[in-house]
C-alpha cells in the first residue's frame, strides 16, 4: 500500500490501540509486516505504525504537482 512511497512525505489520518485519532505528516523510512517505520514531527521523531489502523493517506505533493521528497 504504501511501500512505493518509502523516502517521501505522506499525511496519513491515523486511529492507534487506544482509539485516538490523529492526523500527520510523515516521511516513510520502511513497510514490512504490516508495520511503518516513519519519522514524524518537526523533529523527524522515530515512529511505527500499523497498517490496520490508517483511515486514509495521501501523498505530500509539491507546487508542480509531483510527488516527491519534500
Amino acid at each position: 500500500m504504501l511501500g512505493k512511497y518509502i523516502g517521501q512525505m505522506v499525511e496519513l489520518v491515523y486511529m492507534d490501540r487506544a482509539g485516538h485519532i490523529t492526523q500527520r505528516q510523515i516521511r516513510i523510512n520502511s513497510v514490512r509486516g504490516g508495520r511503518i517505520r516513519a519519522s514524524a514531527g518537526a523533529d523527524g521523531s522515530p515512529r511505527t505504525f500499523l497498517e490496520q489502523g490508517i483511515l486514509a493517506w495521501r501523498p505530500i505533493l509539491h507546487k508542480d504537482g509531483e510527488a516527491g521528497i519534500c
